[in-house]
């Protein structure tokens, strides 16, 4: 299973190293649909045995899901966590949420 990679950022724009991300909340794992997710991105679906990895920007968008987020505040979590514009946030998120209901798990 593939999750879209983290923001690719412009080659004239000065990328800051890489911060870990602070989970949505203070546990160390979330349970999005029927899949439990590390704050490392590894998830484990119990119902079908699966094992899964996601990006970082992937587990925050997934984390905001399951806290019931906005759309428009998935994307304030995004652009406040990664150096990303705001529009390009906006283009990977829909095209996130596209796969996510593709694979049907989009939001309820």
């Amino acid at each position: 299973m593939s999750f879209l990679p983290p923001p690719t950022l412009p080659k004239s724009r000065h990328v800051s190293p890489v911060i870990p991300v602070p989970p949505v909340t203070n546990a160390t794992s979330f349970t999005f649909r029927t899949t439990t997710w590390q704050a490392d991105g590894f998830g484990f679906d119990a119902t079908s045995g699966e094992f899964f990895t996601a990006s970082p920007t992937a587990l925050v968008v997934m984390q905001c899901l399951a806290a019931k987020m906005t759309t428009a505040q998935i994307l304030d979590r995004l652009t406040s966590t990664f150096d990303v514009p705001r529009r390009s946030a906006e283009r990977d998120l829909e095209s996130f949420l596209a796969e996510l209901e593709g694979m049907g798990l989009g939001k309820s």
